[in-house]
This record gives structure tokens, sequence and C-alpha cells, in this order.
């Protein structure tokens, strides 16, 4: 019924939108090492210009920054968690869909601001 109603009674960017959401959250497309607005586009069927006027429209900044804040969010969740305790630093990286601990802290100097509040909402 859901699939009905999104075929035949949202218009284009609503359907393309809605499964921008799907692939990208509920899919955890951000995990990917492959992760880039060309593999997603190609995903969706769309230019990549149209990936980023979603995020650009609907979340207020670009694909690429999208990817790594969620990402962060992901390592941090996991870091945070008491399960994962006796795993290493890097391990907990690697399965937030970082390349490298180099591609780690590239990210965290280039959004100094979002990570800040990541960590402090945690811990306040």
């Amino acid at each position: 019924m859901k699939q009905f109603f999104l075929r035949y009674f949202l218009n284009k960017e609503s359907r393309t939108k809605h499964l921008f959401d799907h692939h990208f959250f509920v899919n955890q497309y951000y995990l990917h090492k492959s992760a880039s607005l060309e593999n997603i586009s190609k995903i969706l069927n769309i230019s990549p210009a149209s990936v980023n006027h979603i995020t650009s429209t609907y979340y207020s900044m670009e694909f690429e920054s999208l990817c790594s804040k969620h990402k962060f969010q992901h390592f941090w969740d996991e870091f945070t968690n008491p399960l994962n305790s006796e795993l290493p630093v890097e391990s907990l990286i690697k399965s937030a869909g970082f390349n490298s601990n180099d591609d780690f802290s590239e990210i965290i100097l280039k959004h100094k601001e979002e990570s800040k509040y990541i960590l402090e909402r945690k811990f306040i």
C-alpha cells in the first residue's frame, strides 16, 4: 500500500527524496566505504546535482558533509557503547565507514563545531 501511495500520489521530487532517505538513512549508505556522490546518484538513477539539491534543500548541507556527519555520529555512538569497550578505536573508525585514521582525523578537523556538538550532547 505504501509503495502504491508513493508511486501514484507523490510528485517526482518527493519520490526521489523518499528513495534517497531509504537508501541513505534506512540502509545506512553513509557507512559504505564506497559512499560517494557519484555512487549514490547511480543507485538512485539521478544526477549528482539532483542528489546535492535534495541534501541541501532538506538537510541544509552538501552530500559529502551529510555523510561525514552521520559517519561521525555512528562512530561516536559505537565508541560510547559499553559493549564495544574492549574494541580498538581503529576498528570503530573503520566500522563507521572511514577508510583510514587520517580520513577520520580530517573529518574532525573540517567539522569541529559539529563534532563538538555531538560530544557535548552525549555528555551533558
